[in-house]
């Protein structure tokens, strides 16, 4: 097994872009071998630096490429529900600056034996961080009843051929269980049309999505971070999230838009009673996606979609 952790960074000038100018404090919610962070302290020298992440590995690499600013970093390994522990230990801090780059890394695709890639044969895992998480995809595939399955494929994939193909992991487990990655994505291939088959997608990217969405919990994950940021944020911090599907991108979206503009009155009311207050302004009307020279150099940013909101001084 290679023990290097090799991981391109996606919209890093764009994240420092948006930093407030006096950033001083930092939290990087996902490390994935301390890419943005590393470009972050570049740029913010003075700076101190908060990182977790959910993977040892990629906690590992980040202490490592961040050496050179040991003194004024503190890494952990931690999920987002996880952070309340993580600040017990660093003096409950407040942030200038909070990052969070939601997916897979890409040192956990081309590593065959976590299971993430369709285009490698291993098992099926997905647990990023097999060392505390339990549940595998194999175990889920091969467990779950129809109704479960058919829940995951639909929620967490949007997978229009989930019904046939929940049918065909029905049939197949009954013989033998679903153990690797090139099973399950040969199965799902043999069931969608190649007629239907979207150019340029592999017909198992959305089974798969939905399964390691479903292993990680990472939808209620994200809402657990949601719920944190407001409390951790400077009174004129920046938050600045980057999803790489429709999912994660609509629960972003419309966190920020209900943080801007809270109120719940009637809209025929002339005036607001219920006494919500906005917290600050979306900065990214839409959101901000790599540039044709980024996503030519790597691949895997063209599905990158960056939102920033930023906390106004008078609201908190």
């Amino acid at each position: 097994m290679k023990m290097q952790f090799e991981h391109i960074s996606v919209l890093t000038q764009e994240v420092v872009d948006f930093a407030p100018e006096s950033t001083q404090t930092i939290l990087d919610c996902t490390l994935g071998g301390g890419g943005h962070s590393r470009f972050l302290l570049e740029n913010f020298p003075d700076a101190k630096l908060y990182g977790i992440d959910r993977d040892a590995l990629a906690v590992k690499a980040a202490a490592e490429r961040l050496k050179t600013y040991e003194k004024q970093t503190k890494l952990g390994q931690a999920s987002f529900s996880e952070l309340p522990e993580f600040f017990a230990e660093c003096g409950e801090p407040v942030f200038d600056y909070i990052l969070a780059d939601l997916g897979l890394s890409s040192e956990q695709l081309a590593r065959a034996e976590r299971g993430f890639s369709f285009l490698r044969e291993g098992p099926l895992d997905m647990r990023m961080d097999p060392d505390r998480q339990q549940i595998t995809a194999a175990h889920l595939v091969n467990n779950s009843s129809e109704q479960e399955l058919l829940k995951i494929l639909r929620n967490f994939g949007e997978e229009r051929f989930a019904r046939k193909i929940v049918g065909k992991i029905l049939e197949f487990r009954e013989k033998n269980p679903l153990k690797t990655t090139k099973e399950l994505a040969q199965l799902v291939s043999s069931v969608i049309p190649r007629r239907l088959q979207k150019q340029g997608l592999n017909p198992a990217t959305l089974t798969f999505q939905a399964l390691r969405i479903a292993v990680n919990d990472e939808l209620q994950e994200l809402e657990v971070l949601l719920k944190q940021i407001p409390s951790l944020l400077k009174k004129d911090g920046r938050v600045a999230l980057i999803s790489f599907h429709s999912l994660e991108d609509r629960i972003v979206k419309h966190q920020f838009r209900k943080w801007e503009n809270p109120c719940v009155c009637p809209t025929d009311l002339p005036y607001c009673i219920c006494g919500e207050k906005p917290r600050g302004q979306v900065l990214t009307r839409r959101p901000v996606n790599a540039t044709k020279k980024e996503v030519a150099d790597n691949p895997r940013s063209r599905s990158a979609h960056l939102r920033v909101f930023a906390v106004e001084k008078t609201v908190l």
